[in-house]
């Protein structure tokens, strides 16, 4: 009865029951395992368990061992085996329980395809990855992580508390000190609390630099990333590194081309202005061949001046040296400006220079005043040396459908072929003259090009061989919307009494001989200036100061104390602080006027001295209506 029962039993078990005796072969089976394997159970009775488990059982105790096993028409299932050890009388036997994962491992299958993606992704990351549980506990990393954190870990480290791992690492991380270390420990064990990610860089004591982040996954863990930054920080520092011998570099070319600005414009005044003098001089007039002569060093004179600002124009925007202030700036009142300084140079060359169509209240231009002046100047003066005696230079303006103001400076010159068009605004070019009589460096259209794109403008051409070329120039309309009356200036000469009435006293501070002699000889002209010169900036603030000047000239760069630094202490005397000061310097960027300006001074002269210019900054300041 009670074999019965206990038969019974073991047949209703739900695994597969074998029980091996001490010499290896089966004694016992279960119905389970019949079904399972599709032998009955004489043909099992007596056999090794090999028929049924390849493998084998070579452990007295088995618990949850996968395996394959074999049916009985030759194909193999996953089983899962536990088996252990029962001493009987006549020795001692195994008994197995054989479970059939099938049905587990079919439900398993995807979960695991997706486990071991993740797995073989997270390998195949270049940098360590980690990922906790919510109990801080390692759950998932990569070769990476364990080869730069469990080097000092025996064991595997899926498992491992976070507290367990940052231990093990922290002694690799350099730290000042023993007490760094330790708040450094501390500060990462509670920010394991917080929800928002974290992101620290590491200098480790093998030098590397490391930058660990941690996120928080929606399930309460963790995952840790930890790059190396070791290379990306050594070619930053060599970027810096170069950045800055690149920035020192342009400072230097800057400080350079300033100072060959200077030292070049300082010989050209003497040249150009004792020419001037001669020119003008009504006491001792030259004679027509003197005065032809005279002509032909100012002519020479002002190309090599024109040369030396071309090389250095260029030099300064290829090193971004060359800064543009954009304001509102009226394009008729530019025209005006640019027509008058162009009429001597026409009418050497017998050339006539106009204002054509002006659109009445033209929109005002956003541009760089002075840079938008060379521009014009420029289209102007090659409109004139590529023109024909007796030729026409016509400026006119237009407004572009796309919201621009155009510019464009028209001649009646000999044009430019169809095989030299292309080769224009490029260095060196000058549309097959370059062994021609015009003088010129081809590089002004280039420089006009550059500037009018620092400005967000254009500019372009248009020419027919043997009938003349427009050039044109297009500035964007300034934001404000504001317009300029298309009046032209006009200026009454007789309306004023040239340098006013009665003796006026004027201040030069130059420490050049040739510039105050130069200096000294056109003022000498005019019977009511008498000059005060002195060779150092103080000097001319104490001759300021007791003489009390109508107006003081001076130079910038002086010995000692600068042209700036003297203007400063003149402004800060109760006896000079009215006195207006005229800047005449050789340094002439844009960078050196714009600083002079915002200093206080009246206005912005550079050498060579134009007398026309220079005349007519001394009226603004001295003359006295009729």
């Amino acid at each position: 009865m009670v074999d019965d029962l206990y038969r019974q039993l073991f047949d209703a078990g739900p695994d597969a029951l074998v029980v091996v005796g001490v010499d290896g072969k089966i004694e016992l089976v279960n119905a389970q395992t019949e079904r399972l394997f599709g032998y009955s159970r004489p043909d099992l009775i007596g056999q090794s368990l090999d028929l049924l488990i390849p493998a084998g059982l070579r452990e007295d105790h088995l618990v949850g061992r996968q395996l394959l096993g074999r049916h009985r028409d030759g194909t193999e299932l996953p089983v899962e085996v536990s088996a252990s050890a029962v001493q009987m009388e006549q020795g001692r036997s195994i008994c197995a329980a054989i479970r059939d994962t099938s049905e587990r491992a079919r439900i398993e299958a995807p979960a695991k395809l997706v486990a071991d993606r993740l797995a073989s992704a997270v390998e195949s990351i270049q940098d360590a990855v980690a990922i906790f549980d919510q109990s801080n506990r390692l759950v998932l990393c990569n070769s990476v992580y364990r080869m730069l954190i469990g080097g000092s870990l025996h064991g595997p480290l899926v498992g491992r508390s976070y507290e367990q791992l940052l231990d093990a690492w922290i002694g690799d991380i350099a730290f000042e000190n023993d007490d760094e270390r330790a708040r450094f420990r501390d500060s990462r064990l509670e920010q394991r609390d917080h929800d928002e990610p974290t992101t620290l860089d590491l200098r480790m004591r093998d030098g590397r630099t490391l930058r660990v982040i941690d996120r928080r996954t929606p399930d309460g863990g963790i995952v840790k990333t930890i790059w190396d930054l070791t290379e990306d920080v050594r070619l930053a520092e060599e970027l810096r590194e170069a950045s800055g011998a690149t920035e020192a570099a342009s400072r230097a070319k800057s400080d350079f081309l300033s100072s060959m600005s200077h030292e070049l414009r300082t010989p050209m005044n003497a040249i150009l202005g004792f020419a001037q003098l001669l020119q003008l001089d009504k006491k001792e007039p030259l004679s027509p061949r003197h005065r032809e002569r005279v002509d032909h060093i100012l002519k020479g004179g002002e190309h090599l001046l024109r040369l030396i600002d071309d090389v250095l124009d260029l030099s300064r925007i290829e090193a971004g040296a060359v800064s543009i202030s954009t304001e509102p700036v009226g394009v008729t009142e530019v025209v005006d400006e640019v027509v008058t300084t162009l009429e001597s140079m026409a009418a050497r060359q017998r050339i006539v220079v106009e204002i054509g169509d002006l659109p009445n209240e033209l929109p005002l231009v956003a541009a760089d005043r002075t840079r938008f002046v060379q521009i014009l100047t420029n289209f102007g003066s090659n409109a004139i040396k590529y023109n024909r005696p007796g030729g026409k230079v016509t400026f006119s303006a237009s407004i572009t459908p796309l919201g621009g103001v155009r510019v464009t400076v028209s001649d009646t010159g000999m044009g430019i072929s169809t095989e030299n068009q292309s080769k224009l605004f490029q260095p060196f070019q000058r549309a097959g003259q370059e062994t021609g009589p015009i003088e010129g460096t081809g590089i002004g259209l280039l420089i006009t090009k550059r500037l009018a794109a620092l400005m967000r403008g254009v500019v372009g051409f248009q020419s027919v061989l043997g009938e003349g070329s427009a050039f044109w120039v297009e500035l964007p309309i300034h934001a404000s919307g504001a317009r300029s009356s298309s009046a032209l200036r006009t200026r009454d000469v007789s309306a004023t009494h040239l340098m006013g009435e009665g003796q006026r006293l004027l201040l030069y501070v130059e420490d050049n001989n040739a510039n105050v002699v130069f200096m000294k000889d056109l003022v000498s002209t005019f019977d009511n200036l008498e000059l005060l010169t002195a060779s150092t900036a103080e000097l001319g603030i104490e001759l300021a100061r007791t003489r009390k000047p109508a107006a003081i000239i001076m130079d910038i760069n002086l010995p000692g104390m600068s042209g700036l630094d003297a203007l400063s202490a003149l402004r800060d005397l109760p006896e000079t602080k009215d006195i207006p000061v005229i800047a005449l310097s050789a340094a002439a960027s844009e960078r050196d006027r714009q600083r002079a300006m915002l200093a206080g001074f009246h206005c912005y002269l550079t050498k060579p001295v134009k007398v026309g210019e220079f005349i007519s900054a001394l009226e603004a300041l001295l003359v006295t209506p009729p």
